[in-house]
């Protein structure tokens, strides 16, 4: 058992919104992903306690992922400017913006263009099982009598099935792994359309083409432009990969659910997504992507007061 600190934290609110699609919760506990190493976590207080498929996958490298180390009531203090964003934190204190790995999270968003949470799920679940590595959840911290899941195959053990008696999910498919898949099969798994956009991507992950550990070390604009010349990338595909996957803080996805949210900002002015991008990076400034994260949250699951 490894017991992180966690003050100023929530870990369902954090893992259930939207950030990541590799989680899932049974009976309390949540089953998921840190790169390629397999979890098992719940908060009690201020504190996670979490079972790890491998010693690699340490309370330093969790405490990161989560963004721990962050100070999040200086980014509250520092985006909370207006009464829109104040609901929202207060409905979702504790959310932070995950540190996810990057290629993982460029193909996740490629997948997710033009899809919704419940379906983006399942295309990588079914991915993963075809194309990633098997990794189990052992010993017993993991078997159903702790309340975990039964399950057979899934990398976040969502996979209906029994006969292994624990948790067992697949590892992110490598780039080199996708870019040789063929267009048919990736079609076949749900990718539709998307398919080819994934593969030429991976290609240029897997041929240092992009190089996203280099995107890790550059700013915001830089690393928007590299990842806006991928197939299948737009604006907002670009802004979701820069700040859930590169760290880029200051970068404001706008979808559909930001542009509900950010009438509140406009009134009854026309508006397009660039301009409403363009705002909100100004009015919140260098972690506008926080605001984002704290207001999409919101507007998909609380009753908005102000935006009404």
């Amino acid at each position: 058992m490894i017991s992180v600190p966690a003050a100023e934290f929530s870990l369902r609110t954090t893992l259930a919104s939207g950030q990541s699609f590799r989680w899932t919760e049974q009976h309390g506990w949540w089953y998921g992903f840190i790169g390629p190493s397999a979890l098992k976590i719940r908060q009690e207080g201020d504190q996670l306690l979490c079972h790890a498929a491998d010693a690699s996958l340490d309370a330093n490298r969790i405490a990161r992922y989560f963004a721990l180390d962050l100070n999040l009531p200086e980014i509250i203090s520092s985006i909370n400017v207006d009464m829109q964003i104040h609901h929202a934190i207060a409905q979702y204190r504790g959310l932070r913006v995950l540190r996810q790995d990057g290629w993982e999270t460029l193909a996740s968003f490629i997948c997710a263009s033009f899809n919704n949470i419940k379906r983006i799920e399942g295309m990588i679940d079914r991915l993963c099982q075809a194309y990633g590595q098997p990794v189990a959840l052992t010993p017993p911290p993991f078997d159903v009598a702790d309340g975990g899941p039964a399950r057979s195959a899934a990398p976040n053990g969502r996979a209906k099935g029994g006969g292994v008696n624990g948790f067992r999910g697949f590892s992110f498919p490598a780039p080199d792994t996708l870019a040789a898949a063929p267009e048919r099969r990736l079609r076949s798994l749900g990718l539709g359309y998307r398919a080819p956009y994934l593969k030429a991507t991976a290609r240029l992950v897997a041929d240092g083409t992009l190089r996203v550990e280099h995107l890790q070390r550059v700013g915001y604009d830089a690393t928007k432009k590299a990842l806006l010349g991928c197939d299948g990338v737009g604006d907002k595909v670009a802004d979701c990969v820069a700040l859930f996957g590169f760290e880029k803080y200051e970068a404001f996805p706008v979808d559909v659910w930001m542009e509900r949210a950010m009438r509140y900002y406009f009134r009854h002015r026309k508006t397009t997504r660039k301009l409403i991008h363009d705002y909100a990076r100004r009015h919140f400034g260098p972690y506008a992507g926080y605001a984002q994260q704290y207001l999409y949250h919101y507007m998909r699951n609380a009753r908005p007061r102000a935006a009404a």
